[in-house]
């Protein structure tokens, strides 16, 4: 029952995000099974150690990577929203997960932090990217890249309007191509479209990053 109830709190507190602050939270509701289904697959957990997820928001994608993940490997949740992380960690209290209340612009200072010594296998970002201010968003994904593993993945999503349209409240309409974005950060990107998601989303693959720490590839 307190489950129940701290994923409809989350849900509730996740849609009001969406009003008050819509160039963070780029949705109303969390993702659909076929766009996590996408994101869990896009990661290749089976070899992972370190997972690293960049907006846990209601935990929607996070219960989903814990099933996947290896019994021996940990899973840093990144989240700006305290009540939020709280709520998926009381309500997915698996050892593996290790809840972080911060900003995925410094995800290296933060895991450090958190006892991670070295680079990650994997990162998944459920951030909307198409959205975030353009200096926020580069250091995140610098951020990323830096702290990734030689053979590690990145995934990222987002929705194929921004291609044509995408609206924020303090830029106003532009464009934004999420592909040519990643390109600056990685030299590899497979992508795969998901439909059914409402609205349509890509889900990018990305390896092989540019910008990775000399200390973190060793």
């Amino acid at each position: 029952m307190t489950t129940s109830i701290d994923r409809m709190r989350a849900a509730w507190r996740f849609f009001l995000n969406g009003w008050r602050d819509w160039d963070q939270t780029a949705s109303f509701v969390p993702s659909s099974r076929f766009l996590v289904d996408a994101l869990v697959e896009g990661a290749e957990l089976g070899r992972a150690r370190s997972v690293v997820e960049l907006g846990t928001g209601t935990g929607t994608v996070t219960e989903k990577l814990l099933e996947a993940m290896r019994p021996d490997a940990r899973l840093f949740g990144f989240e700006i929203d305290g009540p939020l992380l709280e709520a998926t960690a009381r309500r997915l209290p698996d050892p593996r997960l290790v809840a972080i209340h911060g900003s995925a612009a410094d995800i290296g200072t933060h895991l450090a932090a958190a006892g991670q010594d070295g680079p990650v296998d994997a990162i998944i970002s459920c951030l909307g990217m198409s959205l975030l201010p353009p200096e926020l968003r580069d250091a995140i994904l610098d951020s990323a890249a830096r702290v990734l593993a030689p053979g590690g993945v990145f995934v990222q999503y987002g929705y194929l309007h921004a291609h044509v349209l995408v609206y924020s409240t303090t830029r106003g309409f532009s464009q934004f191509h999420l592909g040519r974005t990643l390109g600056r950060y990685f030299e590899e990107q497979r992508r795969q479209i998901v439909v059914p998601n409402l609205p349509p989303a890509e889900v990018l693959v990305c390896r092989g990053s540019l910008r990775r720490d000399i200390s973190a590839a060793a």
